[in-house]
């Protein structure tokens, strides 16, 4: 077991699920999201929390044992959310639908990621963040998302290229300009323009993606 699973392992073992917390709990944690959001880990502290939270400082300390505990009760719903044999089963059904052109089905496996990082945005964001500061997030991030992740997307990509319906290239290559369109994509509209892809059509937007994806840019001749 790594780090971060002993880490999981503990905070799963001490810390109630979701629907057993107290209302301070969820306080604490809704204001910890927040604020490592806006200001990041390290330099959110326990008192602006409680501040933020409505609650006594030494309230966050009966609840959780340090700030670090604090930010895996918010990294591990995460993980989980991107890990649960449901969402890999939804991957999965969607990489296997035979009814549906692979255009289409590019389109569904890009819009159903993005609605899931989307709905969970604030903690995505938190993930990213901190796995700069914290090698055994970014570990965990790695292996058990970027790995499990990609290696379901080589499988599919190689799949394409058996059958003749993609040339033959690189299958890390091929995945990683996927992967790159789609998390450039979700770093324009939450990160760099904000206001500028605020009313764009996510299903339009994917559309010309997967175009450029699967055609490229340059005139046929």
């Amino acid at each position: 077991m790594d780090k971060f699973d002993d880490l999981m392992a503990e905070w799963l073992k001490d810390m109630k699920d979701e629907d057993q917390m107290t209302e301070k709990q969820r306080r604490i944690l809704e204001a910890s999201i927040k604020l490592f959001s806006e200001k990041g880990f390290h330099a959110a502290s326990t008192s602006e929390i409680a501040r933020e939270a409505g609650v006594a400082e030494g309230t966050i300390f009966r609840h959780f044992k340090t700030k670090k505990d604090i930010l895996l009760a918010l990294v591990v719903p995460t993980f989980m959310k991107f890990l649960t044999p449901y969402v890999l089963k939804d991957v999965k059904r969607i990489l296997e639908d035979s009814s549906v052109n692979t255009k289409e089905l590019m389109h569904q496996l890009f819009k159903n990621r993005l609605e899931l990082i989307e709905k969970n945005w604030d903690k995505v964001r938190i993930l990213f963040q901190e796995a700069t500061f914290h090698p055994e997030i970014k570990e965990a991030l790695v292996e058990h998302i970027g790995r499990r992740a990609r290696g379901m997307a080589e499988i599919f990509i190689k799949q394409k290229m058996e059958s003749g319906e993609f040339r033959e290239l690189p299958v890390h290559a091929v995945a990683r300009a996927a992967f790159s369109m789609m998390l450039g994509y979700i770093a324009f509209k939450h990160v760099l323009f904000v206001d500028e892809m605020a009313e764009m059509d996510d299903d339009k937007e994917i559309e010309v993606m997967i175009d450029i994806f699967l055609n490229g840019v340059g005139k046929k001749d």
